[in-house]
C-alpha cells in the first residue's frame, strides 16, 4: 500500500494550491470525470474546463468574503487499494491576516492511474462529518 504520508503530502499541496489566481493548478489536482457534492449540489464533470470553471466559482465567492489561502486542520488518510484512497479533512480558509473566514470538511476519493494522485470525487461537509 502507498505511504500514508504521500496521500497526506497531496493532500497538504491541494491545499497549497487552492488560492487565488490559481485556479489551472487546482483544476489539475482533479481526474476527468469528477464529480463533487456541495449539500444537495452534485456537479459530475467532464473535463477540466468544467472543473476550473466550477472552482472557479468558489473560489470567486470566497474571494469576496475576504479569502486569501487554506490550511489543513486534519487530515485521515483510508487506503482501499495500492491506487484508491479515501481522504478526509479539516480545514479553515484564512483572510490575509490569518484570522479564519470559515472552518469545514472534506472528503475526497483519489485514484492514482499511474501518474500520481487525483480526486474523482469531492464531498464537501461540516467539520463533525469527517471520516476519522
Amino acid at each position: 500500500m502507498t505511504s500514508q504520508n504521500t496521500l497526506k503530502t497531496f493532500l497538504l499541496d491541494y491545499c497549497a494550491a487552492f488560492r487565488p489566481g490559481n485556479i489551472s493548478a487546482v483544476a489539475g489536482f482533479y481526474l476527468s470525470p469528477a464529480t463533487m457534492i456541495f449539500g444537495d449540489r452534485i456537479s459530475v464533470l467532464s473535463n477540466t474546463d468544467e472543473i476550473a470553471s466550477t472552482l472557479q466559482a468558489v473560489l470567486d465567492d470566497l474571494v469576496g468574503r475576504g479569502f486569501c489561502r487554506s490550511r489543513v486542520d486534519s487530515c485521515h488518510v483510508h487506503e482501499f487499494t495500492e491506487n484508491t484512497a479515501l481522504l478526509s479533512a479539516t480545514f479553515s480558509r484564512l483572510k490575509e491576516d490569518d484570522s479564519v473566514l470559515e472552518q469545514l470538511g472534506a472528503t475526497y476519493t483519489v485514484v492514482n492511474k499511474g501518474s500520481g494522485y487525483k480526486i474523482a470525487t469531492l464531498v464537501a461537509h461540516g467539520t463533525t462529518s469527517v471520516i476519522g
